[in-house]
């Protein structure tokens, strides 16, 4: 992972001034301001996109949210894969579960179990944690009955 600070440390404060105040946005409920302030975000982040550290999970876990609160699962699922391409810890077992939690709302169950047991071998029911409980539910009764 690369630090954008290290390279390009105007735009990074750019692309965090931005972020900070997309959440400031979507904290106060102005859900429009705060996708158009992440996406564009998103656009200044230089290719590959992948490869920053912090901003590239910061801005595409922000856009799950983001998707995610309005019940469009399909672009949550989109931007939890990139969180997890780009996430800067293999331990780091919040993008597997956001993951988890898009493919379990898009009815995809067993990917959503595939996920979700992955991230309970690594942090176990603290995986799951600040999330709501039907997704540890759902893991926990789908492995006893395995």
């Amino acid at each position: 992972m690369k630090d954008l600070f290290d390279t390009q440390p105007k735009l990074a404060e750019k692309i965090m001034s931005l972020m900070t105040e997309g959440n400031e946005f979507d904290e106060s409920g102005q859900k429009n301001e705060a996708l158009a302030a992440y996406q564009e975000a998103w656009e200044l982040l230089p290719d590959f996109k992948l490869d920053w550290d912090l901003l590239t999970g910061w801005i595409s876990g922000s856009l799950y949210n983001y998707y995610l609160d309005s019940s469009d699962f399909k672009l949550a699922k989109h931007w939890a894969e990139i969180a997890l391409k780009g996430r800067s810890s293999e331990i780091d077992t919040g993008p597997i579960v956001s993951l988890g939690i898009a493919c379990f709302e898009l009815d995809e169950h067993e990917e959503a179990y595939r996920l979700f047991d992955e991230a309970y071998r690594y942090g176990k029911s603290r995986a799951f944690q600040e999330r709501p409980k039907k997704y540890l539910t759902f893991y926990l009764d789908k492995k006893k009955s395995s």
